[in-house]
């Protein structure tokens, strides 16, 4: 879940999002993606230092340059999370036992003393 949770936070940023839309569509170096932006070659260092820590971008050394591309496992991962949350279940994020509990939650006081019971559906 933590691995998920880092690829997240790592698409929250809009510059990021556009990183991985050129890095899908070619391997493409540091330089590049900075002119291609029109931001400097630091914040595009730090931008590449949060995706490649979240695990969604890799590096191949090329004699002087880094070419940057998409690792598109790491999407799989996210991509059945989703899947798992709209309802097609995958047994890898929740164990049964968790499962069970949350399926057993009760109400809680102060949703009753509001009148809409979350069981009644009134939320």
């Amino acid at each position: 879940m933590e691995n998920i949770s880092k690829v997240f936070k790592a698409l929250s940023d809009e510059t990021r999002l556009k990183i991985l839309v050129l890095s899908s569509k070619r391997n493409i170096c540091q330089k590049g993606m900075s002119k291609f932006l029109g931001i400097s070659d630091s914040a595009v260092s730090q931008h590449i230092k949060v995706l490649k820590e979240a695990g969604i971008l890799k590096g191949t050394k090329e004699g002087y340059f880094v070419f940057y591309s998409v690792d598109k496992e790491a999407f799989n991962q996210c991509v059945s999370f989703i899947n798992f949350i709209k309802g097609n279940p995958i047994d890898i994020f929740i164990e049964d036992d968790d499962l069970n509990s949350i399926n057993n939650i009760g109400c809680k006081s102060n949703c009753k003393s509001i009148n809409k019971c979350c069981k009644k559906g009134g939320f």
